[in-house]
């Protein structure tokens, strides 16, 4: 599972990062802020394959993970070219401190279960 994840990382985030390059329309703030959505999304699935925690968060967060990570990159790809007043920004920084709190808590929960 892990050699899956890296491959399609790499491979989405070179589309990415070509299709920044390529088209003229696509702001080297939306390619940056989405190439870090993809980053952080295979950082928090490569945690939960690498703590301990009960085997259907194991399977489940990878899940949640993806969705809220392509949630987050359509908003960075229709993002204003900005970081001042950016409510798409403030919504992926929620979504990703949501997915940290999921993930620690499924972590504590998981090792006082033991």
């Amino acid at each position: 599972m892990k050699k899956t994840i890296l491959f399609a990382t790499l491979a989405v985030l070179v589309v990415n990062i070509l299709a920044g390059l390529l088209l003229s329309s696509y702001h080297t703030f939306n390619m940056l802020a989405t190439s870090l959505v993809i980053v952080l999304t295979t950082t928090l699935m490569y945690i939960t394959e690498y703590i301990t925690m009960k085997d259907a968060f194991r399977v489940s967060l990878p899940f949640l993970f993806a969705f809220l990570g392509l949630v987050m990159f359509l908003l960075m790809l229709f993002s204003e070219p900005q970081l001042q007043d950016n409510w798409r920004v403030i919504v992926s920084l929620v979504l990703l401190l949501f997915e940290a709190l999921v993930l620690y808590i499924t972590y504590r929960v998981g090792k006082t279960i033991k």
